[in-house]
């Protein structure tokens, strides 16, 4: 076989037969992975997102005033029994500092 040729049947065997479900194994295949329970955990509601207390948007602000810099981001984490938010800021342009933000406002850097 020529390399054209074998171009042909590897985009077929690739790209074509695991998106027909009517084509036996590839289609059984398919539908397995698209069945499975993963895209669930999607859309289930984030766990660690701190219910009473500041907003994530309140804790960046916070932070920003006391440190400067640019935010590039802020996540719910729960540390222990606390939760609230780690902020991430780049400070100087050039260093990278974390931050734990309670929701009573408390900051803990590192």
């Amino acid at each position: 076989m020529n390399a054209p040729s074998c171009r042909k049947w590897l985009l077929l065997l690739v790209l074509v037969l695991p998106l027909s479900p009517t084509l036996g194994y590839a289609g059984t295949l398919l539908n397995a992975v698209a069945n499975v329970s993963v895209f669930a955990a999607a859309a289930e509601p984030n766990t660690l997102a701190p219910q009473p207390g500041i907003s994530i948007e309140k804790a960046t602000s916070i932070v920003r005033g006391m440190f400067g810099g640019r935010v590039l981001s802020a996540i719910p984490v729960q540390r222990g029994e606390k939760r609230g938010y780690e902020v991430r800021m780049l400070l100087d342009g050039k260093k990278v500092k974390k931050v734990f933000i309670d929701q009573q406002g408390r900051v803990k850097s590192k």
